[in-house]
């Protein structure tokens, strides 16, 4: 199994420069991610488990152009199996979700110094082969940094839909806390998508127009 910290580094190093990331805003995940891209803004981090591969689905079929890159946990993924089907169904060739398969909800603490509580993972059920049964064209659990670099090097010089499901020790590394919440995230990365594809996607509010309308208006006169 391989530390989370680590291969998220290595994801982050490999990820092309106009590439677009939706992540996890729950536990270590948001926290490491955060602190080893220096909260770039390409980086959208959703607060609710079980959202992360449906709303990355959709930001890639609005954007099939652009790379988009999903991580997510097994606790979320196994929350809402649903996304896997819409997953296989859209299979958005731009598309590849990596998921942090720790086999713990270990973003909820323990009690007492106990082991986090197992997720259905940590017995048999096995995300890679669930993505396959749903239609995903290609899925595929890996255990070793040379697996990973061998996904790496093919996600990001190919075309294909592709989940990649990352079995992760547990345990937690130094990155402190994030200083942003999810409101600050979203205005950041919605203005980064309008200067990457140079369009509009949040205009004024219409009585905001108005009112600057009158003004406009009034300076005329």
């Amino acid at each position: 199994m391989l530390d989370r910290y680590e291969w998220l580094s290595r994801l982050a190093q490999k990820i092309p420069d106009d590439a677009l990331v939706m992540s996890t805003m729950i536990g270590a995940v948001a926290f490491e991610w955060g602190a080893i891209t220096k909260e770039h803004p390409r980086t959208c981090m959703l607060g609710l488990m079980g959202d992360v591969i449906g709303m990355a689905i959709g930001l890639a079929l609005a954007l099939p152009h652009r790379k988009v890159i999903c991580l997510d946990a097994d606790g979320s993924v196994l929350l809402e199996l649903g996304q896997l089907i819409a997953l296989g169904q859209e299979a958005p060739k731009n598309l590849v979700v990596f998921v942090v398969d720790n086999q713990v909800y270990e973003s909820i603490g323990t009690t007492r110094g106990a082991r986090p509580r197992p997720t259905a993972t940590a017995r048999k059920a096995d995300i890679a082969a669930l993505a396959l049964a749903s239609g995903v064209p290609y899925a595929k659990n890996i255990k070793s940094m040379d697996e990973l670099e061998r996904e790496l090097s093919v996600a990001f010089t190919e075309l294909g839909c592709r989940l990649i499901n990352v079995r992760t020790r547990i345990g937690h590394s130094n990155a402190p806390p994030r200083q942003i919440d999810g409101f600050e995230d979203k205005y950041r990365f919605v203005r980064h998508v309008e200067q990457l594809e140079n369009i509009t996607i949040m205009t004024r509010q219409i009585q905001d127009r108005k009112l600057m309308a009158k003004r406009a208006d009034k300076a005329i006169d």
